[in-house]
This record gives C-alpha cells, structure tokens and sequence, in this order.
C-alpha cells in the first residue's frame, strides 16, 4: 500500500499527465476513488469531463458509425465525443478498459493517442484518462494488449490509510502543479531530447524492448514512441520545478522499471558543461572522449542556438562541427542537419551568411557522403 507521500508523488503524476495532454491509466483495486479524483480535478479546472464505464460499450461507441451522406461512407462519432470536440479542452475518463473486450480495446486505439472517434477529432488540448483494476481483481479482466498498453503512461493507484481516515473526517488532500512557461518548457524539451539521444546511442538495445509475458504485455515498455513521451513528461518535470520521485514515476510509467531506472542514472551522472559555456569559447573546450557525451553537447548547443540565433553564435556552432567532425563524423553529420536548417538570414539578400570555410573544408565530404548535399 501507499504510503501518505508516495500517494502525493502519484497524484502529482497524474496531475501531470493530464495538463501535458499524455494519455494515463490508473491502476488499483476497487473502490479506490479513482473516478473522484477525475471528476475533482475537472473540477477544479473547470473542464468538460466525459466519464465512460468501457466494460459496458460496443467497439462502434469509439469507432463510429458508418453513414451514408452524398454518396459518401462516413464514420458518425457519439454525443459525448462530438461534445468534447466542441469544448477543444476537456477530459475524457474511460473507466475498467480491461474489462472491455478485445474488439473495443482495438476501438480504443485511435481515441487514445490519435484522440480521434469515427471521424470526430476531439482535439489536440483534451485529455486522455483511463483507469483499470489489476486482472485478478477484475470482474472478467484481461490484460491490456500490447499496442494499447504503450499509448499510456500507468500509475499504480492506491489510497494510504491516513489519507482515507483524513478525507472521511472531511479533509480529502488536493495538490496542485506549478504553471508551466511554455519557452522554458520548449528549452526543457531539446535538453532532454539531447539526453535521450545520448543515451540510446550507448544502450540502443533498450530502443525497443517487447515484454515477453502476457502480464508484462499490458503495461509499460520501451519503443519509440514510449521513449518520446517519457521525455516529453521529464521537461514538463523540469519546467515546473518539480520533486526527481515525481520524474521517476513517470517515466517508469511510460517505458517500465528496469529501462527507466538505466536511463535516470545516466541523466542524473551526465554532468556535462552549458551549452552557452561551450559557445562562449568553442576554441578552448575539450570535447570528451565518450561518443554519447559528444552527441548531447552538440544537440544540445545546437538547440541553445536556435532558441536565439545570431550570425556569431551561428558561426560558433560550426566551429564545434568541425572538432566534432574530427573523431565523430557520424555525429557530425547528424547534428549539421538542423545546424544548416537554422542558419541565420542575412540583412544583405546578395550576401547570404555562409559557413567558415574552415567548417566547409571538414564538413563537405561528409555532408556529400551522406546524401544532405
């Protein structure tokens, strides 16, 4: 059972899975007021919330269904998701999907990540919430099948004694989140992106690992996708300000316990400079010996100069091109993609800003070799 602050950390998680728009499923046993919790965090957002008991739908109440106007077949989406397309901002809490049978688990998929039912779009900023109690405590349960499973992000959910003792006597704890500044979200964003590339590039098996028995099959597991909303999550952590147990569960929530706790020892020991250090004195820093360190420091300038691009700051990163182009051209290569993509325009049409023919002299052969030129 929880204890009194892991049941903080929990509620703060799904807290953040739902204001970044990342779909989430709770997991725990009956009773455990995972359905007020929703109704009260919408609440207290003053959101449109849809509450959907899955065991009980049919696959065409998320599908759609099919309609003939003018000659042309289309998918007629239900009251409650033509509602919350017209809300754009709204909730949408689908209740026990294990118990849902495989065919409206297969329904699910679109609505899940694509937030889309029949031809309904429900929009970019709704909110995707499910819940589910283990199989051995669900009347008629199954596992959640695989390709649903990696859309979420799961929390396990259970309420402390304390916490039900205190909420009976009329003293239910709410938590709420910092506010998150988008362009320190966005800065937050290319840093951990920089991170993960790093570390993928030095556990790459850990890219896609398909769990192997049915029990793992319905929860959280590493792919491409997984590992894109893991960190999208961690920035969301890292723009807020908020507690490392929070990150920690999230992104054990998307991609499982054993490839998050790989990839949180490897952010938490990769002490490496700021990028705005780096591009102060390009000239005088010595690039570390390990490729994957290489790959973070070079997105990660790269991403320093795009947030504020100037002709010298521009210049600055290609000089780290070429050292880099040295001892790793194929992480040269990578990173002069978005390096050409961002350079600067020139006040003089007839004078375009070109790279330093230094830069140009290391970097041809390779951008030629790999097809970019």
């Amino acid at each position: 059972m929880l204890n009194a602050a892991e049941y903080r950390d929990t509620y703060l998680a799904l807290h953040v899975c739902i204001n970044a728009r990342v779909p989430v499923i709770l997991w725990g046993p009956p009773g455990q007021g995972k359905t007020s919790v929703i109704k009260a965090l919408a609440s207290h957002e003053e959101r449109t919330l849809k509450v959907l008991l899955a065991s009980i739908r049919e696959p065409q109440d998320f599908a759609g269904l099919p309609s003939i106007q003018n000659g042309r077949v289309t998918l007629v989406a239900p009251d409650w998701a033509q509602d919350l397309a017209e809300d754009g901002n709204g909730i949408l809490f689908m209740d026990e999907v294990n118990t849902a049978p495989p065919a409206v688990q297969a329904a699910l998929l679109r609505v899940s990540l694509d937030k889309v039912a029949g031809d309904c779009e429900l929009g970019e900023r709704t909110s995707i919430v499910a819940a589910a109690n283990p199989p051995e405590q669900a009347a008629d349960g199954w596992d959640l099948a695989p390709p649903l499973a990696n859309r979420f992000c799961h929390l396990d959910w259970e309420l402390p004694s304390e916490i039900v003792r205190n909420g009976i006597a009329g003293n239910w704890p709410s938590y709420s989140i910092p506010s998150v500044d988008e362009a320190e979200l966005a800065a937050a964003l290319d840093s951990e992106r920089a991170i993960l590339g790093g570390f993928l590039m030095t556990r790459s098996d850990l890219t896609t690992v398909l769990p192997s028995s049915t029990s793992e099959q319905g929860r959280a597991f590493p792919t491409p996708r997984s590992w894109e909303i893991a960190g999208h999550l961690s920035a969301w952590i890292t723009a807020a300000g908020m507690a490392e147990s929070v990150r920690r569960l999230l992104i054990r929530g998307v991609v499982g316990s054993g490839a998050a706790a790989e990839y949180l020892t490897y952010r938490d020991n990769a002490d490496l400079p700021q990028p705005e250090a780096v591009l102060e004195n390009v000239a005088a820093f010595v690039l570390p010996k390990r490729a994957d360190q290489v790959f973070v420091i070079g997105a990660s300038v790269i991403n320093a100069v795009r947030s504020n691009v100037t002709p010298d700051r521009w210049h600055a990163a290609g000089a780290l091109l070429e050292a880099i182009s040295a001892k790793n051209p194929d992480i040269a290569v990578s990173l002069a993609h978005d390096w050409l993509k961002i350079r600067p325009v020139s006040k003089d049409p007839k004078k375009p800003i070109m790279p330093d023919p230094k830069v140009l002299h290391s970097m041809l052969p390779l951008l030629v070799a790999a097809g970019m030129i």
